[in-house]
């Protein structure tokens, strides 16, 4: 099935957005260099985006590909808790190996002082829908702790991961943010198992 114009439109210019973000930085690339890289119009940037700055929070998006394709490929008979600890992991190795990686500044100060939408915490990311669905199903298989709800520990685990990632841009990725992410995040996740009894 043949995507629609405007779908069409708007992929180019995050496309082409992001290539140029990658090749001359963020604050380097100009809007009409942006329009000129898509082949698109001015009227069409501004229908589809408030600024360059909207670009740039798109590529929390690009993560959540990745992040269906593992969900996808995800053993069901494994322990919630194992699944969950796998998920951190796949999470962590995504924005330590990124492409993406030397925009993470720019696009956690720019999150932090926008006045639209924060995209980072956009709850219907398939991200967000993942975490929730990991944490809701061993729930009510017995496998996970119920005195919080899901929606609670997933807030609590994906502050903890962001938390992480700003705190390795901080410190300009001076440790593995992996190894960091297993050794804060297992063992929280740990005091959640509920072994199932034979």
């Amino acid at each position: 099935m043949e995507m629609p114009q405007k779908k069409r439109t708007k992929d180019k210019i995050m496309t082409s957005a992001w290539k140029l973000f990658l090749s001359q930085g963020y604050e380097e690339t100009t809007i009409s260099q942006i329009i000129d890289a898509s082949a698109t119009s001015r009227s069409a940037f501004y229908h589809h985006f408030h600024g360059k700055d909207d670009l740039l929070f798109t590529i929390a998006y690009v993560y959540d590909i990745g992040y269906d394709a593992w969900y996808a490929k995800c053993d069901p008979a494994q322990h919630a808790i194992d699944k969950l600890i796998l998920f951190n992991q796949f999470v962590m190795t995504n924005l330590e190996n990124s492409p993406y990686a030397d925009l993470y500044p720019s696009i956690y100060g720019l999150q932090v002082m926008t006045s639209s939408s924060r995209h980072i915490l956009n709850q219907d990311r398939r991200y967000y829908k993942i975490l929730r669905s990991l944490i809701k199903e061993g729930q009510e298989n017995h496998e996970i702790d119920s005195t919080h709800s899901y929606a609670e520990l997933t807030d609590v685990i994906a502050n903890m991961q962001i938390g992480l990632a700003y705190s390795w841009c901080l410190q300009q990725h001076r440790f593995s943010l992996v190894d960091h992410g297993e050794r804060l995040l297992k063992p929280f996740l740990e005091t959640l198992r509920i072994e199932k009894t034979k």
